[in-house]
């Protein structure tokens, strides 16, 4: 009867090893999932951006790459978007830009700190 005992005693630690492994491989993928999801988003937007962009101001590429993003974006977001495409910006350079699109009508702000194309 001990031998059963140690048996299931070790079937269950077995169980429950396996259990936790499954949570964590759970999880993985829904990170996974996530981050998959923000690539998809991204890949339209970045691809032929850069020659949309060329020939435009920073102000003109900010609204064109909210235009084309699925999604409202962040400062940070806008700024790393126009910098990939080519023209340098940080995000307190694109703030200063927002505010003024802003004010012209050819950008809305749809949360604190969100931003999209009028």
């Amino acid at each position: 009867m001990e031998e059963l005992q140690r048996d299931l005693t070790e079937v269950e630690a077995a169980l429950q090893e396996a259990q936790l492994q499954y949570a964590r491989l759970g999880v993985e993928i829904e990170g996974l999932k996530a981050k998959r999801e923000a690539l998809a988003k991204q890949v339209p937007l970045q691809s032929g951006l850069a020659e949309r962009i060329a020939g435009m101001t920073k102000a003109q590429a900010i609204v064109e790459v909210l235009r084309y993003s699925p999604e409202p974006m962040t400062l940070k977001q806008i700024a790393g978007s126009v910098t990939e495409a080519g023209k340098i910006l940080n995000p307190n350079g694109a703030s200063v830009y927002i505010d003024g699109l802003l004010k012209e009508g050819r950008v809305v702000r749809v949360a604190r700190g969100l931003y999209r194309d009028a």
